[in-house]
């Protein structure tokens, strides 16, 4: 293994561990339990030094390796920081373990908003992106420098800032103050971006770009559904989402980047759209049905244990042919070619029921195979007999 890949995953190594102890001491220093997204949040940042090391091991020289590798190791020692300021056991160093978490998180957002923009090739797709990377590196710039000097660390009131300028209080750079204009303008330029990137893009680059888009595009959803404020369960859901949706980032970048079974995330979209609109649908219809039956058998029976049995049981009845008409209308709208092919397999497949004559059958079955996969030459062979043969390029 050549030297900066074993650099690689010794960097690996020691974010792995960084976050490990800041797990543990978040568990014994705070009192608080491990919930859901204290564990995600973390999961992520150790995907994104896995990937990064993964990368680096066999690209040496890939910036999206390096990224990767630098927003895992940051975000280790950052959440590393994080527990030991907020123990309510007063710690050695603790002050100064606030202060690195405090400008420390700003910085970790750089790496992986130059990697959405630099992605996959590790340069801007053209010099008109120097204008979202200039924002983003000033936004987190902004950032860091202001939270490193403004005397009161929000997110640690019990804890003085060792290096806190007075200038800073009520400063445009308050604990960041107009630093995230610029941040937000760069990240949603980045982000954006990749829809004329992918629509320009061919072949391989066209491949890795799908993967990162679709990454993008579920955790964007997923900050869009937390803005609702669903009430309830619901509202928990979405928070531990973007989590979740903020794992796939890496792992979307190791599998584009390593090329491992590549033009599989057209089914992953096209299953995620199935089974995304149908979910929404089949939810929309089971509350409709419920509040409805309830409304109509309260009176008569008291309770809801039927309205929710009936409402449950018309779901389970509606679910397979849903699916199927969700399936037709996702393949006619994004997987058109898909739709057409099948179409043509259909009727090609009820004419063949009604049809006794062999010629018309190697006709049609010549007119299949040539519409479906437009191949240089057709020939069709019959057991017991010569072979028929159609090469008229179709």
């Amino acid at each position: 293994m050549r030297r900066s890949g074993r650099v690689g995953w010794v960097v690996f190594a020691l974010s792995l561990a960084a976050m490990v102890a800041a797990l543990v001491v978040w568990a014994a220093a705070t009192g608080e339990p491990l919930t859901p997204d204290i564990v995600l949040y973390p999961a992520a940042y150790v995907a994104f030094g896995a990937v990064g090391a993964l990368i680096v091991s066999r690209h040496a020289a890939n910036r999206i390796g390096r990224l990767a590798l630098a927003t895992g190791a940051m975000g280790s020692f950052v959440a590393l920081c994080d527990s030991v300021a907020r123990s309510v056991q007063p710690l050695p160093g603790q002050e100064w373990a606030a202060w690195f978490a405090t400008w420390g998180f700003p910085a970790t957002l750089a790496p992986p908003l130059m990697l959405i923009l630099l992605f996959p090739t590790g340069r801007l797709a053209s010099s008109r992106w120097r204008v979202a990377a200039a924002l983003i590196l000033v936004g987190v710039l902004g950032l860091a420098v202001g939270n490193a000097f403004t005397p009161r660390m929000v997110d640690y009131p019990a804890l003085q800032n060792p290096v806190g300028i007075p200038a800073f209080a009520g400063s445009l750079l308050e604990s960041g103050g107009i630093a995230w204009f610029p941040l937000l303008g760069g990240a949603i330029a980045a982000a954006v971006g990749l829809v004329p990137r992918l629509q320009r893009a061919r072949g391989i680059e066209r491949a890795q770009l799908k993967w990162i888009t679709f990454a993008a595009a579920l955790q964007g959803l997923s900050w869009v559904i937390l803005a609702v404020e669903l009430p309830g369960t619901a509202g928990e859901l979405a928070k531990y989402a973007i989590f979740a949706t903020l794992l796939l980032i890496p792992v979307a970048t190791g599998i584009a980047i390593l090329r491992y079974r590549l033009y599989d995330i057209d089914i992953v979209i096209r299953r995620t759209l199935v089974y995304g609109v149908l979910v929404a649908i089949l939810a929309g219809i089971y509350v409709a049905l419920v509040v409805a039956l309830q409304s109509v058998l309260s009176q008569i029976i008291g309770g809801d244990t039927i309205p929710v049995a009936l409402s449950t049981l018309a779901i389970a009845v509606l679910f397979g042919p849903l699916r199927a008409r969700v399936r037709d209308v996702v393949d006619r709208r994004f997987y058109r070619t898909r739709y057409d092919h099948k179409s043509v397999l259909e009727a090609f497949g009820t004419r063949l029921r009604d049809e006794v004559e062999l010629d018309n059958v190697s006709r049609a079955l010549t007119g299949v195979a040539g519409h479906a996969v437009n191949p240089t030459s057709v020939a069709i062979w019959l057991r017991g007999g010569a072979p028929s043969s159609s090469n008229d390029g179709s």
